[in-house]
């Protein structure tokens, strides 16, 4: 019995490599497709395409501190540097640009690892950083593994095989010795029940086909506080194709054309109020709104923007980048582009609802988008919905959740 920390929570397992060299992909948060909690049978908060989401919430809420630790105990990918100058082998004298890559941890054949990661999770890391109630039901975690080529990457015609194994859950728990104060909390939870609200996303996938121009996909989303929509542009076969960054590349330019202009609709409402132009090239090239819409739909609770860990470089860089070997991996030339508007507003009162009601109507949401070409087999769109999701806890210990 006791006060659970979510907000310090992590996940500790090991990956076992039996067969052939493999990287990870981005961290290690990419073993993990599907995640689950339930209450009692009940789902309280699912997250579909896991492993892209958590990925996309460590590239833009990431200071270089958080690298480092990502480093240290997720394997995530380290801060590279690329040689710019071709005329010199050794940059002597030049000064030259480094970036956090998309390669994780280095797998050889038979090797076994550790790892801890957090969960992106709207119940476990809530908005006031409180700590999960005493007196709730037992919560079931339940997580659905991605697939070999989804969750590593390795070179063409490297079949490499992997399991997971001692899985297990570390969290602080407080407990509360004096008498009074906990009869005055148990009053409280059997007269009024208790209520927190945290972050979580709802996944919407669309597939593209492989032909120019405006494109249109329904998103249709139905949240009572919507928060943001971020699109994520992926290869059609991404997560079946081994040499391909599954999970850390998503982009506007797919080595054969490129996404030049985005809006979203909602109720028949443009948002942003003007169409977001992109030139993913290095003459004219134009990121900024993207860029800063993604910022402030991505940033946690409380801030204007996220930390972002994103260079215009890695704005430009093709979806279909792949990994050849270790001395040319294209790990800094994946992309990290989204489709991204904000829709947070600010309420002085409560600082709850603070996102769009797109529950009020019955009207499509739809994601319009221009292409100038796509590479054969089209692309995949997988769009996240950035929801407010209120908890409520009775005073049985049960809960329930509306988002």
């Amino acid at each position: 019995m006791g006060f659970l920390d979510g907000e310090k929570h992590y996940l500790q397992f090991t990956i076992t490599n039996a067969t052939a060299g493999m990287f990870v992909d981005g961290s290690a948060q990419s073993f993990i497709d599907r995640l689950r909690i339930e209450a009692n049978g009940v789902v309280v908060e699912e997250i579909n395409s896991y492993s892209l989401y958590a990925s996309i919430q460590q590239t833009y809420n990431n200071d270089l501190s958080k690298v480092f630790k990502n480093a240290v105990e997720s394997g995530g990918a380290q801060l590279e540097i690329k040689n710019l100058d071709t005329n010199d082998a050794g940059d002597a004298g030049k000064i030259v640009k480094a970036e956090v890559g998309s390669l994780g941890e280095e797998f050889s054949t038979g090797h076994s690892k550790v790892f801890c990661i957090s969960l992106e999770s709207g119940l476990l890391k809530n908005h006031h950083k409180k700590a999960l109630p005493e007196g709730l039901v037992e919560l079931d975690l339940i997580l659905t593994l991605a697939g070999n080529n989804q969750a590593v990457i390795a070179a063409n015609g490297q079949a490499p095989t992997w399991t997971l194994s001692d899985p297990a859950l570390f969290a602080p728990v407080y407990k509360i010795e004096n008498a009074d104060v906990m009869n005055a909390y148990r009053q409280t939870v059997a007269s009024e029940g208790i209520m927190w609200s945290g972050t979580t996303c709802k996944t919407y996938i669309n597939a593209v086909a492989n032909s120019a121009g405006t494109k249109s996909l329904q998103i249709n989303d139905r949240s009572l506080s919507c928060l943001g929509l971020i699109t994520a542009l992926r290869d059609a076969g991404v997560n079946t194709t081994i040499e391909k960054y599954c999970n850390s590349a998503y982009g506007y330019n797919d080595g054969t054309g490129t996404c030049n202009r985005f809006r979203y609709v909602i109720n028949g409402v443009n948002y942003p109020q003007s169409d977001i132009d992109i030139v993913a090239a290095t003459d004219g090239l134009n990121v900024g709104r993207a860029y800063e819409e993604s910022v402030k739909a991505l940033a946690k609770d409380g801030k204007a923007y996220s930390d972002a860990n994103v260079s215009r470089h890695q704005l430009k860089g093709s979806v279909n980048q792949v990994y050849t070997s270790e001395t040319n991996t294209g790990s800094t030339e994946v992309p990290k582009g989204l489709l991204s508007v904000s829709l947070k507003k600010f309420d002085d009162n409560m600082l709850r609802m603070t996102g769009l009601n797109t529950s009020a109507n019955s009207s499509p949401n739809v994601l319009e988008f221009t292409h100038t070409a796509f590479a054969a087999g089209g692309l995949e769109a997988t769009t996240f919905s950035l929801v407010e999701a209120f908890f409520q806890m009775t005073g049985t210990g049960s809960l329930s959740v509306a988002m």
